[in-house]
């Protein structure tokens, strides 16, 4: 991994972290959060992409994109409400959900069509995080 790529995933790792927490001091609804950041994400997104937005993808790409940002959609809503709701321990809660997207990638990376048999070093560290869910989610 380059320099510049792992810059680029401490970036990304931080901001993925910290809105969350800082919707979380802004002391608004789920909802708000989750429609506040969707929105500043499309916007950042579409300027930071407009150049490289030529041609139009097949139909197929936008089902298949259109039902991915659905679920995302839905998995950020449920995220949002999640982290402002005070009952809910918001570190535990994100530490759970970053270490099972990790896990989860080779699970549905094999599942995908054509997909890879995950290898024993995932399937090991799929068992460990498992474990490492356990223990965070425990009081």
């Amino acid at each position: 991994m380059t320099t510049q790529t792992l810059l680029s995933s401490v970036f990304v790792a931080i901001a993925f972290a910290a809105w969350p927490l800082i919707g979380r001091q802004a002391l608004v609804s789920g909802a708000w959060m989750a429609t506040v950041v969707m929105i500043g994400s499309a916007l950042s997104v579409t300027l930071l992409s407009s150049t490289q937005l030529t041609g139009w993808p097949s139909t197929r790409a936008l089902w298949i994109l259109g039902a991915a940002a659905i679920v995302n959609g839905l998995a950020v809503f449920v995220y949002s409400a999640s982290v402002a709701n005070p009952a809910v321990p918001t570190g535990p809660f994100i530490v759970v959900v970053s270490v099972l997207q990790v896990a989860a990638v080779p699970f549905l990376a094999w599942v995908m069509p054509a997909g890879q048999a995950p290898s024993l070093r995932q399937a090991a560290g799929f068992a460990f995080a498992a474990v490492a869910v356990y223990l965070l989610a425990k009081n």
